[in-house]
């Protein structure tokens, strides 16, 4: 029965010596990994390693695993058990990066799991001893990882992911600042904001889409189709958004961010397009309320993210 267990070992960590190699050659080949969703983008582009490193790494894990497992057959254990502590030892890193993609990542990258149920695997296979501890350890670790602030890993993530995300930007010539429009294609709300930016500006806006887009009706933009608007969301998950369109300005004097239709129009006529306000009605030229900047608008001109913006807005 252990000969038979350990044989299976040897078969499921070679199986991993093959999705490893196989992941690799599609890197080297191809640019950029197999991956089922886009959590596996994303998660790369939170890592200082690339992913071809991460992958030879487990390539050799998983050799020295089945060596690891030969002699152990048919031969009774004896002195240090080796082949448990490496399968803990993988099952710790696997904690470590399933935590990070759980907490800070708030994505899953599909390559990732089916990796970390090799491991699972292996360690199931070892005995009940070697799941008992091995599980203490995966939830320890991931216990520990939810009790740590990663503000400042959130804070990365969004400043170097913002061009990820961008589809399209509408440049200027002289630019007074950099903005970000995130929205989405269903919200009404969001066109009319993208409606008040046709024309010249004095501000490069760019375009964060929530939702895949083949196009925008906008005059003189620069496209980026390859863009990911998954980063979009979740950008705007880290910051605890939950309703669009909002505006960042990355380094503009006032708000870092504005939310609604009414304080973005106002916000974009004043500094992109340096439109006045009548003093005595109080709107601006462009016929929207003069509400300032707020950062807190009314409700009723944003859209939730994940519910479908109604199409009988207030006062239509």
């Amino acid at each position: 029965m252990e000969d038979k267990r350990v044989r299976i070992i040897q078969w499921t960590a070679l199986l991993g010596v093959i999705i490893t190699t196989a992941q690799i050659a599609v890197i080297l080949f191809k640019g950029e990994a197999f991956c089922l969703n886009q959590g596996c983008r994303i998660v790369e582009n939170l890592t200082a390693i690339p992913p071809v490193y991460f992958n030879l790494a487990g390539l050799l894990y998983f050799l020295v695993i089945f060596a690891a497992a030969r002699p152990a057959a048919g031969k009774p254990r004896s002195g240090v058990d080796w082949l448990g502590i490496l399968l803990l030892t993988g099952l710790a890193a696997e904690g470590v990066l399933i935590s990070y993609q759980l907490i800070v990542a708030q994505t899953f990258c599909s390559y990732c799991l089916i990796i970390l149920a090799l491991v699972v695997l292996l360690n199931i296979l070892r005995g009940k001893k070697q799941l008992l501890t091995g599980s203490a350890i995966f939830f320890a670790i991931l216990a520990v990882a939810g009790s740590l602030n990663f503000g400042a890993s959130r804070i990365m993530i969004q400043s170097q992911n913002l061009r990820e995300g961008t589809f399209a930007i509408k440049s200027a010539a002289y630019p007074a600042g950099e903005l970000h429009l995130f929205f989405s294609s269903d919200c009404p709300h969001c066109q009319n904001v993208l409606d008040a930016m046709a024309g010249g500006n004095n501000c490069e806006i760019n375009f964060n889409p929530i939702d895949r887009l083949e196009s925008l009706d906008l005059a003189e933009l620069t496209y980026f189709p390859e863009y990911n608007p998954t980063i979009n969301r979740l950008l705007l998950s880290l910051l605890d958004i939950k309703t669009i369109p909002v505006l960042m300005s990355v380094n503009e004097p006032g708000p870092a961010l504005i939310k609604g239709e009414a304080a973005i129009i106002d916000y974009i006529n004043k500094v992109c397009f340096a439109v006045e306000t009548d003093p005595y009605t109080g709107t601006s030229g462009y016929g929207e309320p003069d509400i300032g900047f707020s950062s807190d608008p009314m409700p009723e001109d944003e859209c939730e993210i994940e519910v479908e913006c109604p199409d009988d807005l207030p006062g239509e």
